[in-house]
């Protein structure tokens, strides 16, 4: 079988109908050229090309072959173009899992920030539960993982905090009369609980949270995303622990209110979990350094 080099070096002296132009764009010397044709005829057994004053030309073999490969190689050189783009920064993808609690608290802005600067990188972000997304990191499906702690990693994987979040306790305004009071852990187990689906690492959390101090977490209505805990607290249907984050705007806007407590919540963290032996294109090199630069731990 002839080798394909041959027919690259056949294909850019077509191009250039010149040797020397040929050998410059292909790195090499004229002769090489020279005696990479000279082996392809051999090869074929027929003459691809004649020499004239003006230089060469290509025999009616020479053109007929050239149609052929003309093709062939300006789909193997436009598939090359195409992957590069496809593993930098003028058109990586990045696969990504992930949380709501991340996304709220963390992601959503600093996608927004890497975006402005890397405008063609393509995401694909996957909204996990955190046990899911450490799941798809193990698999291969994501290159990396962002999610809040806790958690439970592979031996292969590490991570790094890349910000503080801390829970807060907050109500709707049927529970008004709680506004200006400090309320004990025990005190509140006499309200409706809204908090994570039993099983999820946030829900493991706050039940520890609540046998350190002796007490069990029975809440009245779970969910099993944090984004959805904030709207039930909105329509009064109880008390619900958040990230101070993700509750913010709506105490700003008096949507809700937080509820002071006499215990003090744990500090948790959003983090970065990445598998030690996963190849990373170029564009997810890139926006795990960014998070990274951007961390505030």
């Amino acid at each position: 079988m002839i080798s394909y080099d041959y027919y690259k070096v056949f294909y850019y002296v077509c191009k250039y109908k010149n040797f020397t132009k040929a050998a410059n764009v292909l790195l090499t010397s004229q002769s090489s050229v020279s005696h990479t044709i000279h082996n392809l005829e051999h090869q074929l057994g027929c003459r691809l090309f004649t020499r004239n004053n003006r230089g060469i030309e290509l025999t009616p073999e020479g053109e007929q072959l050239y149609e052929y490969v003309a093709i062939g190689c300006e789909q193997f050189l436009k598939g090359e173009s195409e992957l590069v783009n496809s593993i930098s920064l003028d058109g990586g993808i990045v696969y990504l899992g992930t949380t709501e609690t991340a996304l709220h608290c963390f992601l959503f802005d600093e996608l927004d920030k890497f975006h402005l600067k890397y405008p063609n990188v393509k995401f694909k972000i996957n909204n996990f539960s955190t046990d899911e997304a450490i799941d798809s990191l193990k698999n291969g499906v994501v290159d990396m993982a962002v999610t809040a702690t806790p958690f439970n990693i592979c031996p292969n994987m590490n991570y790094t905090n890349l910000k503080t979040i801390q829970d807060i306790l907050i109500a709707g305004n049927t529970f008004c009369h709680l506004k200006d009071k400090c309320i004990s852990l025990k005190e509140l187990i006499d309200y409706p609980i809204i908090s994570f689906s039993n099983g999820t690492k946030s829900r493991d959390f706050m039940e520890d949270v609540f046998r350190s101090n002796k007490l069990l977490l029975s809440p009245s209505i779970e969910s099993a995303t944090s984004d959805l805990i904030l709207p039930m607290v909105k329509h009064n249907l109880g008390l619900g622990f958040i990230p101070e984050d993700m509750a913010f705007e709506s105490i700003k806007k008096g949507e809700v209110f937080q509820i002071n407590l006499k215990e003090s919540l744990p500090n948790r963290y959003i983090s970065l979990i990445y598998d030690t032996q996963h190849p990373h294109s170029l564009a997810s090199k890139e926006f795990q350094k960014f998070l990274l630069r951007h961390s505030n731990v």
